[in-house]
């Protein structure tokens, strides 16, 4: 019988952590300045999509972290646009933007995933 290896364990949930983390620092301080973005699992799962995708077309990671720059700016510019400029309830856009994202993710990163 395999016994599970207590620092490889760890050292998988602290890698893990690491996205969850900032994620969660960011709305910490977006919720201080009185916005509620809802759509942050969705927007982690399309920027490192469309970062794989284009550091592996390119064969460049600076593209890569760039362009998963870029995604997450462009759906904040979403958020912003739709809650704070046109005044629509910052929960419904963040959990349409979270479906959308998500299952825009899915569909655009299927053909790489092996």
């Amino acid at each position: 019988m395999h016994g599970i290896d207590v620092t490889i364990l760890l050292a998988g949930v602290v890698a893990g952590a690491a996205p969850i983390l900032l994620a969660t620092l960011g709305e910490t301080i977006t919720e201080k300045a009185g916005i509620i973005n809802l759509s942050l699992d969705g927007t982690i799962i399309l920027s490192a999509m469309t970062g794989f995708v284009t550091a592996m077309m390119t064969g460049s990671l600076l593209a890569g972290f760039i362009a998963a720059a870029v995604a997450g700016g462009c759906i904040a510019a979403v958020v912003a646009l739709f809650s704070i400029r046109l005044g629509i309830s910052q929960v419904a856009v963040g959990f349409v933007l979270t479906l959308m994202t998500r299952d825009f993710a899915y569909f655009l990163g299927s053909p790489y995933a092996r």
